[in-house]
């Protein structure tokens, strides 16, 4: 079930809170509900995957510790959680907008192609894990009928990428004489530094033009692009050093990025709030 990679559905708070309205009425609730949603259903998707890569993570000499591929569980076992997952999803989904279980639904049927043929597809494979997360903020503003700005989704979506590029580059240098994906031996360094960069700089530049778009002095806001900066150069900083192949480490552990990333929440939230 990967419950430290639920650490990604927090995203599903970022539309309620960036626009004020997580405090207002029942929106906690129902943003608590999607999380929980999105956990159980994101969990499917990795079970899934765990069962198609079974062989392959065998060989994998950091993949081969999961439970599937180390034979701590069967298959069968595998399966009795996958439904179990399911119906705990569909039934925290139940209590949510008609929009957001399309949303939900989207989701699975991505992490479920990605997992039967698209996660071999160079660049495509890219833009679907980076979809993922965009889905996660979408449903976000679905369960709790927030309005997403254009420039919420400039930042969700090349942030994503940010995320998954930086991944992808880690992969291929430290697992170079390790068995993995074809697909991972198709990107040359420079072509993933390349789409990196790109990735990082729209995403600077879409946050700066929200934060400084404002209609109303939000200095707070304004403010925290600065350890907003600092936690993505710090995190290109740590892929380039060979510490990226497991994102959500990075993100929960590096002192710097926790840091960087808390003081990014508070001061949205004083800007907010």
């Amino acid at each position: 079930m990967r419950p430290k990679q639920w650490a990604k559905n927090v995203l599903v708070f970022a539309a309620p809170v960036a626009a004020g309205k997580i405090f207002h009425g029942n929106t906690l609730l129902k943003t608590f509900l999607a999380f929980l949603a999105f956990c159980f259903i994101s969990s499917v998707g990795y079970i899934v995957n765990d069962i198609r890569d079974l062989e392959r993570d065998r060989r994998n000499p950091k993949k081969s510790k999961r439970p599937l591929a180390s034979g701590k569980i069967t298959r069968a076992q595998a399966l009795y959680v996958l439904v179990a997952c399911t119906l705990l999803g569909v039934f925290a989904a139940s209590a949510l907008s008609f929009s957001f279980q399309v949303v939900l639904l989207l989701y699975l049927v991505t992490t479920l192609s990605y997992s039967f043929g698209l996660k071999h597809q160079p660049v495509v494979e890219l833009m679907v894990v980076a979809l993922g997360f965009v889905l996660r903020a979408l449903a976000g503003g679905a369960a709790t009928g927030t309005p997403i700005s254009r420039w919420f989704l400039v930042v969700t979506s090349f942030g994503s990428l940010v995320i998954v590029v930086a991944k992808r580059l880690a992969e291929a240098e430290s697992l170079a004489d390790v068995d993995v994906r074809p697909v991972i031996r198709e990107y040359p360094p420079s072509y993933l530094r390349f789409v990196l960069a790109v990735s990082a700089g729209v995403t600077l530049t879409g946050y700066s033009l929200w934060a400084f778009s404002l209609t109303e002095s939000r200095h707070f806001a304004q403010m925290s692009l600065l350890p907003l900066c600092l936690g993505l150069f710090r995190y290109v900083w740590l892929v380039e050093k060979g510490h990226g192949e497991v994102p959500e480490d990075l993100l929960l552990h590096d002192v710097v990025l926790v840091l960087s990333g808390l003081a990014t929440a508070v001061l949205l939230l004083m800007s907010m709030y």
